[in-house]
């Protein structure tokens, strides 16, 4: 929205061809939009200027004795004249920048200096002192085209101006440096024609600008109509007001008495702005397209208020003369908007300071805006096209989150939906995303947009506390509680697929001896040895369990064969009789292994580790590295 009024509809000044030795003929500007009328119209203009042209030099030619520079000005000025003719009769010779009002003024300056200067040129081509018929003959054609220039060019008194200047500017200096002796006050009198050519001006200039309004029942009828209207109308013309209605009055705070006659400019809260939207409202009526704006406006008393202005130009071509104007307050609007835009800035300020991440998608789920709020590296910043579930690895999605991603997918709000997301090279990001669907104005779904929040550290400071809970600290492997739940959910698939679970306990009960022999560190760097000799003897699916300091459990969760439990255990033992490195003094002789099958040997995880168990000690009571399962 733009700050300033634009109750600003200026009158275009007239354009005027460069090289056109006559201004043109403003009735031409008000015809109606059509190119070919407009056409022949300037034609004619050109052809009066030629006229001029050669009556000017039919008159000074017998009275030059050097003729030939009035010759040279004659084909100078009838080339350009023919040119400019031949362009008015192309209507394909459309202006390019027809739009720009300031090219306009511009084009018509110069086309009036240009002109002036043609004609001013005239008491410059040669010496007219010897005769004072001849210059007699020169003032008179000079003031006939300031005449004529002063109707023509009604409509612009600026344009006019600089026409009178550069035309009777040649012969003023001449006529002060040099008197005639003829007419010695020559100077004086071209300065008082000049003064009274713009006074001649300006008294056409403001008839043009006067319009009659219509009078009688017809009319009152129309006003009343006007008056009861709710938005504020206004008629104007030459950016001055010519007629308004009751609601206008009751918008600026001023009677209907004091406000005809004003100019539009009056109510700009802002008169720098005057300029630019007048050019902006002349380009808008040239392209035949109404004009429309928000602006400041100033009331009687003072006070500054937001309205929204219509404009449309009431007169066809490129120089309306009557403009309606359709005035609405819009302040409670642009105050609402104000508002809005404050509350939305705070609540991103609020979201800058409790979330990373601000982000929408859009019908199909895929993220359409991410808004990074943190002071690190934006690693969501290339995820634009993406939906939110493609960021998981081939595992899928987390536990318990199935329920929440389906809401998503369903287009309802969640909240707390956790993602695993790659992060390059490094180890991959936890963010933690809640969101709520959006609508447009008919109610219909458009996308959810919510936040995100990284939880990486959290996520891995509760991985590290749950792997603490279930794994042994020393060696890394599960211990009692985690093998207890991995042996029930084999019973449980056994069951289903009426298949075996093996229990294989390992037993060292010779370990103690080297914890005193050798201190602790040897005792634990033995233990981590043998962790690492008992999963090399078994597969990826089975599990390696530390239940003690001195017994270990392999669950063999899917055993074809009890005799294949055996060849584990046989592997373990061949394992163990090796060596544990060259700071042990000995090797561990004391191994015991004690097997149990389900279903044959028990049907529950209790009931195995505690025949395993059992089985072991049997083992230990026979003496040797022993094998028991029966």
């Amino acid at each position: 929205m733009r700050v300033g009024a634009q109750c600003n509809r200026h009158v275009p000044i007239p354009r005027m061809k460069s090289g056109c030795i006559l201004p043109p003929n403003p009735s031409l500007l008000l015809a109606p939009a059509d190119s070919s009328r407009r056409s022949w119209a300037r034609f004619r203009v050109h052809i009066i200027a030629q006229l001029a042209c050669i009556l000017a030099v039919a008159a000074l030619w017998p009275q030059l004795s050097q003729p030939y520079p009035l010759l040279a000005w004659w084909v100078g000025t009838a080339s350009i004249q023919l040119m400019l003719a031949t362009r008015s009769l192309n209507p394909r010779a459309a202006d390019p920048l027809a739009d720009d009002t300031a090219l306009h003024t511009y084009l018509a300056s110069v086309g009036a200096l240009l002109s002036g200067a043609a004609w001013g040129a005239l008491s410059l081509l040669g010496p007219y002192e010897s005769s004072p018929h001849t210059q007699l003959t020169l003032f008179l054609i000079l003031g006939g085209v300031i005449v004529a220039g002063a109707g023509l060019l009604a409509r612009s008194r600026g344009t006019y101006a600089i026409f009178t200047g550069a035309t009777l500017l040649p012969p003023f200096i001449q006529t002060l440096a040099s008197p005639p002796p003829a007419l010695p006050l020559a100077g004086l009198w071209l300065g008082v024609f000049a003064l009274l050519a713009v006074a001649i001006n300006d008294l056409l200039h403001g008839s043009l600008r006067a319009t009659p309004l219509p009078d009688g029942e017809h009319w009152r009828r129309h006003q009343t109509m006007l008056d009861h209207a709710s938005e504020a109308i206004v008629l104007s013309h030459g950016g001055r007001v010519v007629h308004s209605n009751q609601r206008f009055a009751e918008l600026i705070h001023d009677g209907p008495g004091n406000i005809a006659g004003r100019r539009l400019a009056s109510w700009l809260a802002d008169r720098r702005e005057w300029r630019r939207h007048t050019r902006a409202a002349a380009s808008a009526f040239l392209r035949g397209q109404p004009y429309r704006e928000s602006a400041r406006l100033r009331r009687g008393d003072g006070s500054v208020f937001w309205a929204d202005i219509a404009a449309q130009a009431v007169d066809p071509g490129p120089a309306p003369r009557q403009i309606v104007w359709i005035v609405s307050d819009i302040s409670e609007r642009v105050g609402a908007t104000a508002r809005q835009q404050l509350a939305s800035a705070q609540l991103h300020d609020l979201l800058g300071h409790s979330a990373d991440w601000y982000w929408q998608t859009d019908t199909q789920h895929r993220l359409t805006r991410i808004t990074h709020h943190g002071t690190d590296d934006d690693h969501l910043a290339d995820s634009i096209g993406r939906h939110w579930w493609h960021f998981h690895r081939a595992d899928g999605v987390p536990a318990g989150q199935a329920a929440t991603l389906r809401a998503f997918e369903s287009r309802h709000g969640f909240r707390n939906l956790l993602l695993e997301v790659p992060d390059d090279e490094r180890q991959p990001r936890w963010l933690s995303i809640c969101g709520m669907p959006r609508v447009n104005e008919h109610g219909a779904f458009v996308g959810h947009h919510g936040i995100a929040l990284d939880v990486t550290e959290q996520v891995r400071g509760n991985e590290r506390v749950r792997h603490l809970a279930y794994h042994d600290a020393l060696t890394g492997l599960p211990n009692r509680r985690l093998l207890t739940d991995r042996l029930h959910q084999a019973i449980t698939r056994a069951q289903r697929l009426h298949s075996q679970v093996g229990v294989v306990l390992v037993d060292l009960n010779d370990f103690k001896g080297l914890d005193d022999f050798d201190g602790q560190a040897a005792g634990d760097r033995q233990l981590l040895d043998t962790a690492s000799r008992l999963r090399a003897c078994v597969r990826a699916c089975d599990t390696v369990a530390r239940l003690d300091d001195n017994d270990f459990v392999i669950l063999l969760a899917e055993l074809e064969r009890p005799s294949d439990a055996d060849q584990v255990a046989a592997k373990v033992l061949a394992a163990l009789d090796r060596p544990f490195g060259d700071s042990a003094p000995y090797t561990l002789l004391g191994t015991h292994v004690g097997i149990a099958i389900f279903p044959q040997d028990a049907d529950d995880a209790d009931g195995l580790l505690a025949l395993a168990d059992a089985r072991a000690l049997r083992a230990r009571q026979l003496g040797g590295p022993r094998i028991a399962h029966a």
